[in-house]
């Protein structure tokens, strides 16, 4: 047993058929992509948000990690619980980005919800994919609890980097 506090909320996105959809509840925030080989894509700065939706196709060369970090925070600010293809969850904390790669080789796809209120710690659930069979579930965090997430960076540490077309979407809502 037990109770919500207050402030706790469910949203719940759907379709409504008689909507005539003049507006739409995600507006787009960002939408960038490289021109050549880099080690970071960031989204530039965005307007703060109460709810955000991250994509990004990373192309990959050598071995590239696939790694988040927020507002140019490179401190020990993030904790991360993942799995990797079905297997037993890890729970990192004190890590200096989020890490969401399936693998460190191929091309990835990335999708990723964020609840991005400024006086608690960011919370997000991310999933990546790469050739079809490596997966990533992750949920993370962010200690921040003075700002909203204004600038999303897609950064890789490893030896290789990301290739040119490597795309990242940012949307928002209030």
């Amino acid at each position: 047993g037990g109770d919500f506090n207050t402030g706790s909320e469910v949203v719940v996105l759907g379709w409504d058929p008689a909507d005539t959809h003049t507006t739409n509840f995600w507006e787009e925030l960002a939408s960038v992509e490289l021109g050549a080989e880099a080690d970071e894509l960031s989204s530039g700065t965005i307007t703060a948000k109460k709810y955000l939706w991250v994509q990004a196709f990373v192309k990959k060369t050598g071995t590239a990690n696939t790694r988040w970090r927020f507002n140019n925070d490179t401190g020990s600010n993030y904790a991360v619980r993942q799995s990797g293809n079905g297997g037993t969850d890890t729970t990192p904390s004190s890590q200096t980005s989020i890490f969401t790669h399936a693998n460190t080789s191929d091309n990835a796809f990335v999708n990723m919800f964020i609840i991005n209120n400024s006086a608690n710690e960011k919370l997000l659930i991310a999933h990546e994919t790469a050739r079809g069979s490596d997966r990533r579930e992750v949920v993370a965090k962010w200690s921040n609890t003075s700002s909203q997430i204004t600038e999303i960076d897609l950064v890789q540490l490893d030896s290789g980097g990301f290739s040119a077309g490597t795309l990242m979407k940012v949307w928002g809502s209030d």
